[in-house]
């Protein structure tokens, strides 16, 4: 598996409220976020950003060694495309829904991707995840009914709920 997505609504959509929402959700998972950096497109506008997030912060996180010793994956949020309207329909039956942000580096820390997840879609309700590839999605509402369930390791290779 590539990357999970998370699809949101082009309507009011910001990238920067995207971003705040990623770092209050890792908070609230108890994880850290940094190395965010932001792209300019050449007229000044937002063109997208990344970041990593992790079990460790910052200054341990530069001081690892081996990173296969800790958990983490790194997110990209994009910008709202007018090209990209109409982009998901084929699997949420919705126009306004594109591919805003994606989860990458994942080195199948699914579990620990989880509680990123179950935190994110407390304030983020109107959103889907969607695994690349996948002919399925989760609601945020599927999510937070799994999340109070016993963790389900298949819930990124099949829909649980």
């Amino acid at each position: 598996m590539s990357s999970i997505i998370i699809l949101k609504n082009m309507e009011n959509y910001s990238p920067e409220q995207t971003i705040s929402h990623f770092i209050k959700a890792a908070e609230r998972a108890k994880m850290y976020c940094f190395y965010i950096t932001t792209k300019l497109d050449k007229d000044g506008y937002f063109y997208s950003a990344e970041g990593t997030l992790s079990e460790v912060d910052e200054i341990t996180f530069q001081h690892i060694e081996d990173e296969e010793n800790i958990r983490y994956f790194t997110f990209n949020i994009n910008r709202a495309r007018e090209d990209l309207y109409d982009s998901f329909t084929w699997l949420t039956e919705d126009k306004n829904y594109f591919w805003a942000a994606d989860i990458e580096n994942i080195n199948h820390e699914y579990e620990f991707i989880f509680r990123f997840v179950i935190e994110y879609f407390k304030e983020n309700s109107e959103d889907y995840l969607w695994f690349d590839d996948a002919d399925w999605y989760y609601t945020a509402a599927d999510i937070l009914k799994l999340s109070q369930m016993p963790y389900n390791p298949e819930w990124c290779c099949k829909k649980i709920v």
